[in-house]
């Protein structure tokens, strides 16, 4: 099954190749390696995000509202190269997307989102994060979790 830190393997080569479509493509696809291993963490946790643009939004906010400094940086480093992303994706007037150096800084977020999700999904940060984000799912986001043993 696919990993979101494969996308980010992916991210590094494009960004490696350096011209303007592996560039911008090198920023999205780092994008979504950090989103995807963020929402594998979540589901870990029993939150089960519907798919669409809603999930972006709340897997950042469920980070945030960790109360764990690695969950809090993933998540506004996530906010930030999602609209790194949205200007790569969307916005082929900017060309900041089309350089090699910023391609290659977005990748290096991402690992860095990629590294704070996994000390989040260990002890002795795990037990705390997982509480913390599943009262704030169910309570604020209300999103309806799924029994543990199922």
């Amino acid at each position: 099954m696919m990993t979101g830190k494969e996308f980010i393997i992916l991210a590094q080569k494009l960004a490696a190749d350096a011209g303007p479509a592996e560039c911008r493509s090198a920023v999205s696809r780092a994008y979504y390696g950090a989103f995807h291993a963020a929402l594998a963490l979540l589901e870990r946790t029993g939150i089960l995000l519907p798919p669409g643009p809603e999930a972006h939004q709340k897997v950042r906010f469920c980070l945030l509202q960790s109360g764990d400094f690695s969950g809090t940086e993933a998540g506004e480093k996530l906010e930030s190269l999602r609209r790194d992303r949205n200007f790569a994706d969307y916005d082929l007037r900017q060309s900041r997307s089309e350089t090699p150096h910023f391609a290659r800084r977005q990748v290096q977020v991402a690992l860095e989102i990629l590294n704070c999700v996994e000390k989040c999904g260990v002890e002795p940060a795990w037990p705390q994060f997982r509480a913390n984000v599943r009262a704030y799912s169910t309570n604020v986001l209300r999103i309806t979790l799924v029994d543990e043993n199922e």
